[in-house]
């Protein structure tokens, strides 16, 4: 594998790492498999709405296709399911997203056998209604159900059908399964389907059938070899009981097959088993879409799906390491070979990830065998150490942090969730049982965001056992905080750290209580010199608990989360020096974060650089934290520059608005940049040096795009700060003006309102 962007004895000592934990886990029967949502956006396509916060488009449904395509061949599944199916359905949307799948069975049985009869986006086809109607006939004898009760499918302006129903349900009959179908009463004459341009099978007009009651599918979760065998005698159960149905219609000249969400994986397989002998009676290949195969029951799979400005690809767990490895190397190979990339930039020239994250789940093969189940202080462990170390929340993470962003911190939501967190760890104990269905409730009321989503939380239980949700009772933990790496190598270094917390906790469980960062959490851990302290700490207790990470692995997220912007060698003296780096700065959302849409408007007017000084040399016995020699200004004012604990090296950072959009906080506030930044040797009366930071490099003359290459990326970046080697001392130097919730920071916003007081 390309073990970018390590060297070859950094990736050997990762390697080697992770068979330690390997053997550690297994050693220890964990039962620990570990799954993932990378994302990818355009390598060639820049501008286009699709890759920028749109969720849908014809590029990005074209790229998934192939990447679908290309992965199930590369992964060597032959004997699998393409599944052109249905996605999750956003409030402001009038039908559910596609969602590509490859499906198959765990046993090693064939899910679907002659790939010949399966219709992909290449497939070339002139059927007509007429041969979707004799596939109907011809699969309803297969599944030895009545063809009496197939029902034609009319738009309502249409006098031909455009789709057949049956009405499908899988019983019990003197203990033998069977399938059964019905007649709906009302439509004799047939349906007429509601408005709309999706499937058939997503506008049967099911609230117009007559009350009746409903049978319920037999649960049978265990997959067999041998399919449920047709009976000689047809089987209908009463008039309007069955409110699942299958749908055969003809779109773009192919058959299409829309499957009913069926909740037992036999039955399922077993209607696949009879869709496959129907297609090979007609030689016809068909495309099957629908509702996806029931998880946990013996079939897996991965999907691929459109997000806002990503295409996202649902991978399927894996339990060893190699196997992580393999997977994830072959899925970023894979993507590249579409057309697809791992990162993107900004327009002012940084590099970033998708936006889309790369989101990590943890859980088991089953429910039942998941770790965190089955030892739910596991839980408790990564809940109480994520929030002891706010470097593992901020440095993986994407540009949008905070109490409203896709991965908020526990304490960022609500103030007293921590109180009443704990309360609820008192019965998460080594030595305690917790049923799912409780664990659950116990915790989902305080890990959620600042709305009450308990889907946008950094570690987000909603797939664990949610007693209200069947479909999601999965027992997986997911780690949103994570943004998408640009090599295969950082994201399994992730994966890897994770892999070391579970093997760390399932031995010795984390308990202490929650620490109360207050303020500090829009402060001080926003600054990347703090949180390269705090992820210090946190490679030190691996250390110590027996995982050796060095820190060198992870110096390209220090880099890319915080590029530095320039260092200033002042009045010539190398050992003193003026570096300006990017800082974190959380993005609020405008308005009802609760509201409706796929999408939140965002305020990000804003950005914070830290300001770090080398070589200070000379404060005055009295001067304390702050220092009394070096002085530096930004913008006429006083920047809180701190020791950092060495001899000579202080720490600080200015917080500035950068432009003034039409929806943002405090719009009375104009754009601070570009920024002067002065340092002053203040014993001496002397400038030392400088610098000009200019938010960005767009001129009326540089058209507004985004970098097209890592090369016009750079010199986007090395254009934005300017040094200054001459400039005045202001007399008087100005005071330092602090407010008591950001004692690190400069909020330029504050002390230019104070002045124009």
């Amino acid at each position: 594998m390309s073990i970018e962007p390590f060297s070859k004895t950094q990736w050997g000592a990762i390697d080697a790492l992770g068979h330690q934990i390997d053997q550690e886990i297994h050693r220890a029967g964990v039962q620990l498999t570990m799954g993932g949502e990378p994302t990818y956006v355009s390598a060639s396509d820049r501008e286009s709405l699709q890759w920028r916060y749109e969720a849908l488009g014809a590029d990005k449904r074209r790229l998934g296709g192939q990447l679908l395509i290309r992965l199930q061949a590369r992964l060597g599944y032959p004997h699998s399911l393409l599944h052109y199916g249905l996605g999750k359905l956003y409030p402001g949307e009038l039908v559910p997203r596609w969602a590509l799948g490859c499906f198959w069975r765990l046993d090693d049985e064939p899910l679907w056998h002659n790939a010949d009869l399966l219709a992909t986006d290449d497939t070339q086809a002139n059927r007509t209604q007429r041969d979707a109607e004799a596939f109907m006939a011809e699969l309803a004898t297969c599944l030895a159900v009545p063809t009496t009760t197939i029902i034609p499918a009319y738009e309502r302006d249409e006098q031909e059908p455009v789709g057949f129903i049956l009405p499908l349900l899988t019983t019990t009959q003197a203990g033998q399964p069977i399938w059964q179908s019905c007649r709906w009463t009302g439509f004799e004459n047939g349906a007429i389907l509601l408005p709309g341009v999706s499937a058939v099978g997503l506008r049967l007009p099911l609230d117009t059938l007559a009350e009746a009651n409903t049978l319920l599918a037999e649960a049978q979760p265990m997959l067999e070899v041998a399919p449920i065998r047709p009976t000689t005698t047809a089987s209908l159960a009463p008039d309007n009981s069955i409110r699942l149905a299958l749908v055969v219609e003809v779109r773009r000249g192919l058959v299409h097959v829309f499957m009913p969400p069926i909740a037992s994986a036999r039955s399922y397989a077993d209607v696949l088993t009879a869709v496959e002998a129907t297609a090979e009676v007609f030689d016809q290949p068909v495309v099957i879409e629908g509702y996806n195969p029931p998880s946990n029951q013996g079939i897996q799979g991965f999907q691929i799906t459109p997000d806002p400005g990503v295409l996202e690809v649902n991978i399927h767990p894996a339990s060893r390491w190699n196997d992580l490895i393999h997977l994830h190397q072959i899925l970023d190979e894979e993507a590249i070979a579409c057309g697809l990339s791992c990162e993107k930039y900004s327009h002012d020239g940084r590099p970033l990830g998708t936006g889309g994250g790369a989101h990590i789940t943890i859980g088991g093969t089953t429910p039942e065998a998941s770790p965190l189940l089955r030892r739910p202080d596991l839980l408790r462990s990564f809940i109480t150490y994520w929030q002891h170390h706010p470097s593992l929340s901020y440095l993986f993470a994407g540009q949008f942090i905070g109490p409203t962003s896709q991965s908020p911190r526990v304490d960022e939501a609500r103030h007293d969730s921590l109180y009443e967190l704990e309360l609820a760890f008192l019965s998460l104990g080594p030595d305690k049982t917790v049923p799912p269905e409780v664990l659950d409730r116990l915790l989902s009321p305080f890990l959620q965001d600042a709305s009450g989503n308990t889907h946008r939380t950094g570690l987000c239980i909603d797939k664990l056992y949610p007693a209200h949700n069947l479909r999601l009772q999965l027992g997986l933990l997911e780690f949103r905080g994570f943004e998408m790496p640009p090599y295969t190598g950082l994201r399994l270094l992730q994966m890897l750290l994770i892999r070391a917390f579970v093997a760390w906790f399932w031995q010795q469980p984390f308990t202490p209580p929650l620490k109360r960062w207050g303020a500090e959490l829009r402060d001080r851990w926003l600054l990347p010199h703090y949180l390269l302290q705090d992820f210090q700490a946190v490679l030190k207790d691996l250390k110590m608990a027996g995982y050796s990470f060095e820190l060198s692995w992870f110096a390209p997220f220090f880099q890319r989360r915080f590029p530095p912007h320039g260092k200033f060698s002042l009045l010539n003296n190398p050992s003193r020096v003026l570096e300006i780096r990017t800082a974190l700065e959380p993005w609020p959302v405008m308005g009802d974060a609760a509201g409706g849409g796929t999408s939140r408007p965002v305020d990000n007017s804003m950005e914070r650089l830290q300001v770090f000084l080398t070589g200070a040399v000379g404060d005055s016995p009295k001067a304390g934290k702050l220092g009394d020699r070096y002085i530096v200004l930004c913008n006429g004012h006083r920047v809180p520059i701190r020791s950092t604990g060495t001899v000579g090296n202080y720490v600080g950072a200015v917080r500035f608005r950068i432009h003034s959009p039409i929806a943002s906080s405090h719009p009375a506030i104009a754009p601070h940049t570009p920024l002067h930044f002065q340092v002053i040797d203040a014993w001496k009366q002397q400038f030392q040096g400088g610098c000009i930071y200019h938010s960005s490099v767009l001129t009326p003359e540089l058209p507004i795009r985004f970098p097209k290459t890592p090369e016009e990326a750079r010199s986007r970046v090395q254009k934005r700060v300017v040094p200054v080697t001459t400039g005045t001392i202001p007399d008087p130097i100005p005071s330092m003006v602090l407010h008591p919730e950001t004692p690190f920071t400069l909020d330029l916003r504050l002390v230019s309102q104070r002045t124009d007081e």
